[in-house]
C-alpha cells in the first residue's frame, strides 16, 4: 500500500511540475491564462461505504487542473490591428470546420481577402457595415480596401461674425454739416452765378454721404454762407443716389441697363424703391438774397458730380477695398475635383444689411450648357440682415432702397461642371454682427475619391477606416461573447476555448453593452502568469517529487528487511 501512496504523490507532483512548466514557457503568450493544480486525497473503500474513521490514506489524486481567467497586463503596440479587451469578454473566431472558438488574443492580421484572422488563419467574427450603418447578423469581419467614391458638396454650413465696427464706403457722416470742416462732407462741386446788378457769386455744392448705399445728402453755400439774409436755406434737403461702380443694372425697366455712377435719384426726400424705379430726378434749385441781392441757381441731374473718387470700387475678390469681408473654402464637384468657393460681404448703408458676393474658381458667372448665356453662381443683390441686436435675421433678394428684399434661400448652382444643375445651399444660421474682428467658421459635406489609408478600433469595437482624403468611415464592429461560467470553456489550443455543457452557450453582443467590456485598440493583453509565483511554484513541486521519492525509497528498505527474514 506504501508503495502506491508514493506513487501517487510522484505523480502529482510531475503533474504540478508539468503544469507550471506549462505557465512558465508560456509567459510571454498573448492571452494566455495560467492554470493551477487542483488536489483531492485518496482513501480506501470498501462493498458497504467508506472505510472506518481509523482508515489510512491512500494518497493524492489530481481532481482538476484549472485555469484562472483573470486579466492581463495591457502593453500597447504600434499596430492598429492589435486588440485588447478591457474588461469581461472573449474574441469570437471561427474555425476551420465552421465552429467558434473564443480568445483574449487579439494580435489580429489581414489575409488576402481583407478579412481579419488571428495567426493561424481563424477569422474574426463581427458585425460588417454597408454605408456605414452596421449589420445585424455575425459574420466574417471584413476590412474593405477599395477607394471610396468622391461626394458632391451638397451642403455648406457658414456661421460667420461681420464686425459691427465696419463701415459702408464712403461712411455715413453723422456730424452736422459744416462748410469749414472737411469732415463734414466727402467731395464738392462749384459754380459761378450773376446777380441782378452783374456781379457774380460762387455757389459750392457739399456731399456728404447718407445712410442709405451710394446716396449723399447735398448741401449748398453762397459766398461761403450757408443762410441768405431771412435766415432761410440757400436750398432745402436734398439727396441724390448713384449707380454703384459696376452698374451693369436696369432700373427703370427700359431695356437699357443704367452706367456706372449715373445718377438714379434727385430729389428733397430720402430715395425709395419706387422713385429709383421711375428715374425721379428733379434739378436743384437754390435761391436766396444776399446783401437785398435776389441769387439764383441749381445744377440739372446731368450736371450733378459723380463720386467716382470716393465710391466703393467695383467688385473684385483681388481687392480687399472693394468688400467689406471675404474668404475663400475648397468644394467639390461629383467627380471628385476641387473648385474654390469664394464667398464676400459688402455692408450697405447702415440698415446692417450686406450685400453677398459669390465666386467660383475667381470667377463670378458660368455658361449655362443649354442657353449659353453667362449666369452668376449666386443671384443679384443677394444680401444678409442682421437685427438692431447682431443677430441674424435671415437672406433676402433685393437691396433697398435699389429693390424690395424678398426672403430667399441662399443657393450656389453652376458650380459642378458635370452637373449645371446640381446646387449647393449655405446655411448661415448662427452668423452675428457683434464688434468683433470678422471671422467666419466654414463647413462642406463633399471629398474628393479617397484611398485606404489606415483603420483602427475605438473603445466600442467599431472598426474606422481612414482615407486619404481625410475621410473617415465605420466599416465594421468586433464581437465579443460572455459566458456563464469561463472556469467550463474548454482549451482548443492557440490560446483558445470552445464552449461545454459546463460554460453554457455564449452570450454574443457588442463591446461596452451590458457586462461586456471595452476594446482597446493598438494593445495587447499579456499573460496573466506572474512568473515570480511559478518559480516558488516549481520549488514547491520539486520538494514534494523529492519527499514522495523518499517515500518510495524508504518503503523499499521496509520490503527488503522482511524479505531478508530467514
Amino acid at each position: 500500500m506504501g508503495f502506491n501512496t508514493a506513487l501517487s504523490g510522484i505523480k502529482a507532483s510531475s503533474d504540478y511540475l508539468n503544469v507550471t512548466g506549462n505557465n512558465i514557457a508560456n509567459a510571454d503568450t498573448t492571452g494566455f491564462k495560467k492554470s493551477r493544480v487542483e488536489f483531492d486525497d485518496l482513501y480506501s473503500t470498501n462493498v458497504l461505504g467508506a472505510g472506518s474513521n481509523n482508515s489510512i490514506g491512500s494518497g493524492v489524486g489530481v481532481s482538476k487542473v484549472a485555469q484562472e481567467f483573470s486579466s492581463g497586463n495591457l502593453s500597447y503596440t504600434d499596430n492598429n490591428l492589435d486588440l485588447a479587451v478591457d474588461g469581461t469578454g472573449f474574441f469570437v473566431i471561427k474555425q476551420p470546420d465552421g465552429t467558434q472558438a473564443y480568445t483574449r488574443a487579439g494580435d489580429f492580421k489581414l489575409d488576402a481577402n481583407g478579412n481579419l484572422v488571428t495567426n493561424t488563419g481563424q477569422k474574426v467574427q463581427g458585425y460588417n457595415a454597408k454605408n456605414g450603418i452596421l449589420g445585424g447578423n455575425l459574420e466574417d469581419l471584413v476590412v474593405p480596401t477599395e477607394r471610396i467614391p468622391p461626394k458632391a458638396t451638397s451642403d455648406v454650413k457658414l456661421k460667420l461674425n461681420l464686425n459691427s465696427e465696419g463701415e459702408d464706403v464712403p461712411p455715413y457722416i453723422r456730424a452736422d454739416f459744416d462748410p469749414k470742416n472737411p469732415d463734414t462732407y466727402n467731395y464738392t462741386q462749384t459754380q459761378t452765378v450773376t446777380d441782378g446788378n452783374g456781379n457774380n457769386h460762387i455757389i459750392s455744392y457739399y456731399y456728404a454721404k447718407g445712410k442709405d448705399p451710394d446716396t449723399y445728402r447735398v448741401y449748398a453755400t453762397v459766398d461761403g454762407k450757408t443762410k441768405d439774409d431771412t435766415g432761410a436755406a440757400f436750398m432745402p434737403p436734398t439727396y441724390a443716389t448713384f449707380n454703384s461702380a459696376e452698374g451693369n443694372t436696369d432700373y427703370n425697366g427700359d431695356g437699357v441697363k443704367e452706367k456706372p455712377f449715373q445718377l438714379l435719384y434727385l430729389g428733397n426726400t430720402e430715395p425709395t424703391t419706387a422713385s429709383i424705379s421711375a428715374m425721379s430726378q428733379a434739378p436743384i434749385a437754390v435761391s436766396g438774397t444776399l446783401g437785398g441781392v435776389a441769387i439764383t441757381g441749381g445744377l440739372a441731374p446731368t450736371d450733378l458730380r459723380e463720386p467716382k473718387q470716393v465710391a466703393r470700387p467695383a467688385f473684385d475678390p483681388n481687392n480687399p477695398k472693394s468688400y467689406s469681408y471675404g474668404n475663400t473654402k475648397n468644394v467639390y464637384d461629383s467627380l471628385g475635383q476641387t473648385h474654390t468657393l469664394g464667398y464676400y460681404f459688402i455692408q450697405q448703408g447702415e440698415d446692417n444689411t450686406y450685400e453677398v458676393r459669390a465666386t467660383v474658381d475667381g470667377k463670378e458667372t458660368y455658361t449655362d450648357p443649354v442657353t449659353g448665356e453667362e449666369k452668376p453662381f449666386l443671384p443679384k443683390d443677394s444680401m444678409v440682415k442682421f437685427d438692431a441686436t447682431g443677430k441674424f435675421q435671415g437672406t433676402f433678394q433685393g437691396i433697398p432702397p435699389f429693390g424690395t428684399p424678398q426672403p430667399v434661400n441662399l443657393e450656389i448652382t453652376g458650380f459642378d461642371p458635370t452637373n449645371r444643375d446640381a446646387i449647393m445651399p449655405i446655411d448661415l444660421a448662427g452668423s452675428t454682427q457683434f464688434a468683433l474682428a470678422s471671422t467666419d467658421n466654414f463647413e462642406q459635406d463633399g471629398y474628393t475619391a479617397g484611398e485606404l489609408q489606415g483603420v483602427s478600433f475605438d473603445r466600442d469595437g467599431n472598426l474606422k477606416a481612414t482615407y486619404t482624403n481625410q475621410q473617415t468611415s465605420v466599416l465594421g464592429q468586433v464581437a465579443l461573447a460572455s459566458f456563464d461560467n469561463v472556469d467550463g470553456l474548454t482549451p482548443a489550443g492557440d490560446t483558445a476555448w470552445v464552449a461545454s455543457s459546463n460554460s453554457g452557450q455564449a452570450n454574443v453582443g457588442r463591446p461596452n453593452s451590458g457586462t461586456l467590456g471595452g476594446i482597446q485598440g493598438g494593445a495587447l493583453e499579456e499573460s496573466n502568469v506572474d512568473l515570480t509565483s511559478e518559480l516558488v511554484a516549481l520549488i514547491e513541486a520539486q520538494r514534494n517529487y523529492q519527499a514522495n521519492s523518499k517515500t518510495l525509497e524508504t518503503e523499499n528498505t521496509v520490503t527488503q528487511t522482511i524479505i531478508n527474514l530467514r
